[in-house]
């Protein structure tokens, strides 16, 4: 099996004249992969199927357009877009000492000021997010400079885009515009996918669609009864046969009753021996209330977002007890891959090759902190009394000035090894004795 560095399109990206050790092996792989299409093995992989919905009609018409009219499905959507917006990522470069952040990479720049000329850099995490969100793919077009560095970011619907793949395994990207059809080269394109065969990812909305058409057909149920004015269907009895003209002025005259709103509230009087029959099941009979509440807690688990947290506080969840461990549960179980995800992306397409092993993107989630001042508190006094940061970077996280004398890392003694503990002590009584003074105090 041929290096998978030297595949397309690596290979095309790494063709280089200052590269000539890879020349033997680039050559080799292409004329490994020649024969094994000749031999029908080699490292020709076939294409398989790519699925990213399930086929078939869409349950009571559930789309995408019409499953975020559930408001379950929009809230659980628009907590995880709008989480990872306020998220900031930043480019690092790795030294001998861990890390420095870069804040001259042209990247840098694309992922926190100006993505493209139309947006924020919130604006496009929150496409990153609502996209993964609903289709399981995110695709962004990518505009290098004459070096290769990614200079913007153009985001492109997941809906619209389209995966080619060849016998070869290469593929091609096929973005719907109107009626074109734009091709693209995977150079071209920043993807980023959540689970699946590894060229495209499932859609949480589209395997989702029978609990979401399920939650539908229970609104548009409840939304017919409120408009009716509550009144359950029903027959009226009568105790001899009518003729079809009388039947019909029976239908007229109680029309009013199936009609719903201030008519159906009226009392009708029931004669020549009548009777109503109801037929529809009441809702306390149908359960419908109980219905909705679970309809709620199925599409949170499609999601893994807590149910609290779309104002569903009926029942507990798994995620442990208490507002702040579930709120933890959430960041480490549903925001954390979606980063790792998103990071593992941009490593892999928006660095040039040759920057890889010395930079990399990383989120940080230390950001949601922000608008918690206790939480925030804790963490930089946790971090200052046991020496992992100095409290003018603790400043500068806080947009505060520098004060001089707060750059050196502290403990607190409490912690002192055992065998320094004589010699701190010893220093501790030289200096109480020096403040000890040598003359009487006049009053």
């Amino acid at each position: 099996m041929a290096d998978i560095r030297y595949n397309t399109p690596q290979r095309q990206m790494e063709l280089s004249i200052l590269d000539p050790v890879g020349w033997a092996p680039r050559a080799f792989n292409q004329a490994l992969t020649w024969l094994g299409g000749w031999l029908g093995g080699g490292n020709v992989d076939e294409p398989g199927v790519q699925i990213n919905s399930p086929d078939g009609a869409s349950y009571g018409g559930s789309d995408d357009t019409r499953a975020l009219q559930v408001s379950t499905v929009w809230a659980c959507i628009r907590l995880i877009t709008e989480t990872i917006g306020t998220l900031s990522v930043n480019v690092y470069e790795r030294t001998s000492n861990g890390r420095n952040l870069v804040r001259s990479h042209p990247l840098n720049y694309v992922l926190n000021v100006a993505p493209n000329d139309r947006m924020t850099n919130v604006e496009l995490l929150e496409s990153w997010g609502m996209n993964l969100a609903i289709d399981g793919n995110c695709y962004n077009r990518v505009i290098r400079d004459g070096k290769g560095d990614c200079i913007a970011l153009i985001p492109r619907a997941s809906q619209q885009m389209e995966i080619i793949e060849a016998p070869d395994a290469s593929y091609t990207y096929l973005y719907s515009f109107n009626s074109d059809r734009i091709r693209y080269v995977p150079e071209q394109i920043l993807q980023s996918r959540l689970m699946g065969n590894g060229l495209k990812g499932l859609s949480p909305l589209g395997y989702a669609r029978r609990a979401i058409a399920n939650s539908l057909a229970l609104s548009d149920n409840a939304m017919r009864f409120n408009m009716k004015g509550g009144k359950p269907a029903g027959v009226l009895m009568i105790d001899h046969v009518l003729k079809p003209d009388q039947r019909e002025a029976v239908r007229n005259n109680f029309a009013d009753l199936e009609s719903g709103g201030t008519a159906a509230s009226r009392l009708f009087v029931l004669e020549a021996g009548m009777q109503y029959q109801q037929l529809s099941i009441s809702p306390a009979d149908a359960q419908m209330l109980e219905q909705m509440n679970f309809g709620v807690d199925d599409i949170c688990r499609v999601f893994r977002v807590p149910s609290f947290m779309v104002n569903s506080n009926e029942k507990s969840t798994s995620f442990g007890t208490g507002i702040e461990t579930m709120s933890l549960g959430y960041l480490r179980y549903t925001v954390q891959p979606y980063v790792t995800r998103l990071e593992s992306s941009m490593n892999r397409w928006l660095l040039r090759p040759a920057e890889r092993e010395r930079y990399y993107v990383e989120f940080n989630l230390e950001s949601l902190l922000r608008a918690d001042s206790a939480g925030r508190a804790s963490y930089y006094s946790t971090m200052v009394q046991n020496g992992l940061m100095s409290r003018n970077e603790v400043r500068a996280k806080e947009n505060l000035d520098m004060r001089e004398g707060a750059d050196d890392l502290t403990v607190q003694l409490n912690l002192t090894p055992l065998q320094e503990l004589e010699k701190v002590v010893q220093q501790g009584n030289a200096q109480q004795g020096l403040k000890v003074p040598t003359a009487p105090i006049k009053e």
